[in-house]
């Protein structure tokens, strides 16, 4: 069985990989994760991938616990170039592991393919992948949370409660609005990252895959007005190419 940790600041989504099958994704805080909670969930491991943007005392202990038990385990981070996939940053050090991994389970599901990977998470990201697995760039801007206690925390007399949404409107209460507002900031950076990517990266009627991810991709998938692929587990897609025998 192999395991493989998505690791944040606060919570680590974690799958496991076993006969060709990922199981649901699961979560816990970080912070709960030691070598006996391992040790408790997964007498029985081969392999441990992670990525990891906590402290680097996490991966101290998980390694700690892999080397006693012989558990091969690898800490994935972003790359120059990777499984025919190629970052744009100059200093891919700099690229989020999340973005990397979510090129590379894009670039596996649909070969060949222009993709626009859409993660909604702590922070919306947004990048563009060729049809010859060139990363082109993409953006950053504040999840829908952030952008909710944005504006909450810095106005008076500004009142409202974070709610999902069934669809885009105008309101008619300050609640409402912030609400509104916030997903309505999203579908049009979205809607302007297709247009760009149409108009200056794609050839003349390639088509392009729209992939929803992250934690609030399912209030995503109902609302945006595109065609689009909801594919929750993308990162783990992407880190389950790699091999904990070959460490990269």
């Amino acid at each position: 069985m192999k395991l493989l940790m998505d690791v944040g600041n606060s919570y680590c989504k974690y799958v496991t990989y076993q006969n060709d099958t990922f199981s649901a994704v699961s979560l816990v805080q970080t912070h709960l994760i030691n070598q006996s909670w391992l040790e408790s969930n997964f007498p029985f491991l081969e392999q441990c991938l992670v990525s990891n943007v906590s402290h680097e005392r996490f991966n101290d202990s998980v390694s700690s616990w892999c080397k006693s038990r012989g558990i091969n385990h690898c800490f994935i981070k972003s790359e120059a170039e990777k499984f025919n996939v190629q970052c744009s940053y100059d200093d891919p050090s700099t690229f989020g592991v999340d973005r990397w991994l979510g090129l590379l389970g894009a670039e596996k599901l649909f070969p060949q393919q222009a993709s626009l990977i859409i993660d909604s998470g702590t922070a919306t990201t947004i990048d563009l992948l060729s049809s010859t697995g060139k990363h082109q760039g993409g953006w950053i801007l504040p999840g829908i949370d952030l952008m909710f206690s944005s504006v909450i925390n810095n106005t008076n007399k500004v009142f409202a409660k974070s709610e999902n949404i069934k669809k885009i409107k105008f309101a008619s209460n300050t609640s409402d609005a912030v609400n509104q507002a916030n997903w309505a900031a999203t579908l049009g950076c979205i809607s302007t990252a297709i247009s760009t990517a149409h108009q200056h990266y794609l050839q003349p009627n390639e088509s392009l895959n729209v992939i929803l991810t992250g934690g609030n991709a399912q209030q995503l998938s109902q609302i945006i007005e595109v065609e689009f692929k909801l594919i929750e587990n993308l990162v783990f897609i992407g880190m389950n190419r790699y091999n904990a025998n070959k460490s990269a």
